[in-house]
């Protein structure tokens, strides 16, 4: 489950610019080895994640807080099931359960350089 998040090209620069992606820092270890603290990620937030994407969501607790994690699975109730890659320092659905497909505001589909 450990994919690779590839390197922003051109396109994804200029749709970043005109608002069709938005990007965001990674803070703290809970998706190392792929994305580690510092990073800085291109999110699509029309897009369609799948089990095993690397998603942005909603933290359940924490209205103002968001959370860079991979969508396990979706339940035929709506909800999700996320995880961190790293299981020793991410608090994820293991902790706080599934929560509402509602809160996934995007899939992480590129690294800036």
């Amino acid at each position: 489950m450990n994919a690779v998040i590839p390197t922003a090209r051109m396109v994804d620069r200029v749709r970043l610019a005109f608002g069709r992606f938005f990007g965001l820092r990674i803070e703290g270890d809970s998706m190392r080895p792929v994305l580690h603290s510092g990073d800085r990620v291109l999110v699509d937030p029309r897009s369609t994640p799948e089990p095993g994407d690397v998603v942005v969501a909603r933290h359940p607790y924490k209205s103002s807080v968001r959370i860079v994690k991979r969508l396990i699975s979706v339940e035929p109730d709506g909800c999700v099931h996320l995880a961190g890659d790293n299981p020793n320092e991410s608090t994820d659905s293991r902790t706080f359960g599934s929560i509402p497909r509602s809160d996934l505001l995007g899939k992480v589909i590129a690294r800036l350089k």
